[in-house]
């Protein structure tokens, strides 16, 4: 019995599959594979498979992560090809890791790298500076308990922006994990509340790494 960390990439061509649809899809891609999965005991077995902080939908990426067992003891560059050759386009393994116990812990994840790729209505000067400067940026933000307003200037961490006219690439990191949990469309969000004439028309998200306390985790 053996426990691998997979670092994959999800491209455009399967961005738009749910985290419940791609669950399914990895045990289709497991058993496909050949590869002999470990399951939970108990009265409803599932196979061990863990999936390190989902991806919205929409979102492309080239740092995820997912664990899951195997009975047996295998190769890591085996089983990276093996995966790799059954995956339709848009999935890619790009490293993998066989690991005991709790090496590599999902839940100390606690940030999250994301590229956003954005097009304005018009062209603006975008201060980033004073953006971050405010006492304080207020949005309309989904928890457990709700919608309701929330601060989420402690929640970045850094913010970066470049721009061509009205085409501006913003590269940030922000909260993420259990404790808290920020989308960038909820930074830009903000920002077009906070900065005058800022108004996108279309937005690309992108997730390019995921920090327990500022180190990627593989």
């Amino acid at each position: 019995m053996s426990n691998y960390v997979l670092k994959y990439k999800r491209g455009n061509e399967v961005k738009y599959i749910s985290h419940l649809d791609f669950v399914r899809f990895i045990q289709r891609v497991i058993r496909r594979a050949e590869l002999p999965m470990l399951f939970s005991s108990g009265f409803n077995p599932h196979p061990l498979i863990n999936i390190a902080l989902p991806l919205s939908v929409g979102v492309t990426s080239d740092g995820e992560l997912m664990k899951i067992g195997l009975d047996g003891d295998f190769d890591e560059q085996f089983v990276m090809d093996t995966i790799n050759k059954t995956f339709p386009p848009g999935f890619e393994i790009i490293g993998i890791k066989k690991v005991e116990g709790k090496e590599i812990d999902f839940n100390k994840i606690n940030k999250a790298v994301y590229k956003c790729d954005c097009l304005l209505e018009k062209e603006i000067n975008i201060d980033i500076p004073s953006f971050l400067a405010k006492d304080s940026l207020l949005v309309m933000k989904k928890s457990k308990s709700g919608i309701k307003e929330a601060d989420i200037l402690p929640h970045i961490h850094s913010l970066e922006c470049t721009q061509d006219k009205i085409n501006i690439t913003l590269k940030m990191c922000v909260d993420a994990g259990n404790s808290y949990n920020l989308k960038p469309d909820t930074v830009i969000e903000a920002m077009e509340k906070y900065i005058d004439g800022f108004k996108t028309t279309f937005f690309n998200v992108h997730r390019c790494a995921l920090l327990a306390d500022d180190k990627e985790l593989m």
